[in-house]
């Protein structure tokens, strides 16, 4: 990566603030592409030509100046990135009062090309993962994805993942805070993108403990699959998680509501053609009635764990449950019509 006049005015500006003496950035060619003495950039310095040549630190005296082209006393050093010639940076004044200040100067450019080298490598990996992710849920060949992702984008989906899924009114906002959560929490997510307007997807390697991850609004999370297929199935799974039942603020792990998700595929005409005469007489039942129900199904169907919690003898259960059976037709102690009851509670 070189040091180009962008960058270079940009470094220059923030380090003239802290350094008083005149600075130059020059290219791998020795051009002057920025400077604090705007007069000379676009000039070949012919300081900093030696230091390419030499690629070792150069320090111009006074009596030396006349031995290169448009050089003044000071100190030229070199500037490398990934063991490459990057540019050369030079002050001018005293070699022997500036040279520390040069050095500082070199090394705070080094650290300003890595950075952006990695936040464009960062960038141009997050773009390949976005166009992967797309074709994947748009049933691309899993086979094809996998192979992209091994040799590709190096990363090897061989493995159990879970998809976590937000919903946020500021994805891109969202995604930073994520991307530091998950340093902090050393979590290793295939990738972190948004997705559509106001979704963020996050596979993780399937782990039993769900990691304290903060969300701001609705979040869910696919129950465990296998390579790409498992993450596009979890991924359906999350986001159907969140429609249902999301609530701002809770992650919902998608296998704790999967009679709701089943629900969710029934059309509504075949529901409210099998659900209609009996949800129009359960919603006339009397509160007492209504708790009954949910805390018999809460336990599993058993009278005597349901009669302790309601706190009544097992006969007044009993009566209770004949009443129910009388008013909307089902009997909830009946195995079938406790299906029928529970979906429309459910969907109550």
């Amino acid at each position: 990566m070189e040091l180009t006049a962008q960058l270079g005015k940009e470094i220059i500006f923030r380090l003239s603030q802290y350094i008083d003496v005149p600075i130059n950035l020059m290219d791998p060619t020795g051009k002057i592409v920025a400077s604090t003495d705007p007069d000379r950039i676009y000039q070949t310095h012919g300081g900093a030509q030696q230091v390419i040549k030499t690629l070792k630190a150069q320090q111009i005296t006074s009596k030396m100046v006349n031995q290169f082209s448009n050089t003044k006393p000071g100190v030229n050093l070199p500037i490398f990135h990934k063991g490459e010639l990057a540019g050369v940076v030079g002050l001018t004044g005293d070699p022997d009062q500036v040279y520390q200040a040069a050095g500082m100067t070199q090394g705070s450019v080094e650290i300003a090309l890595e950075q952006l080298y990695i936040q464009k490598q960062s960038f141009y990996q997050e773009r390949q993962w976005n166009h992967w992710f797309h074709r994947l849920i748009s049933d691309e060949e899993t086979e094809d994805l996998e192979k992209e992702a091994r040799y590709s984008l190096r990363a090897d989906l061989k493995k159990a993942w879970q998809v976590y899924v937000f919903q946020t009114n500021a994805p891109f906002d969202f995604v930073e805070r994520l991307r530091t959560q998950s340093e902090h929490l050393q979590l290793k997510p295939l990738f972190i993108l948004p997705f559509h307007e106001n979704l963020v997807v996050m596979p993780l390697p399937f782990q039993e403990q769900i990691p304290p991850i903060k969300a701001d609004g609705p979040a869910a999370i696919g129950e465990p699959g296998y390579s790409a297929k498992g993450i596009y199935t979890s991924f359906k799974q999350a986001a159907q998680t969140i429609d249902i039942a999301g609530k701002a603020g809770e992650i919902i792990p998608s296998g704790t509501i999967k009679v709701e998700r089943l629900l969710s595929s029934i059309t509504k005409e075949t529901y409210i053609e099998i659900t209609e005469p009996y949800a129009i007489r359960l919603d006339r039942l009397e509160t007492p009635y209504l708790e009954t129900l949910h805390t018999f199904f809460n336990n599993d169907l058993k009278m005597s764990r349901t009669a302790d919690e309601l706190h009544v003898h097992r006969n007044t259960l009993h009566y209770r449950l004949d009443q129910v059976h009388k008013k909307v037709g089902l009997d909830p102690r009946n195995f079938k019509d406790a299906i029928l009851l529970q979906i429309i509670l459910i969907n109550r």
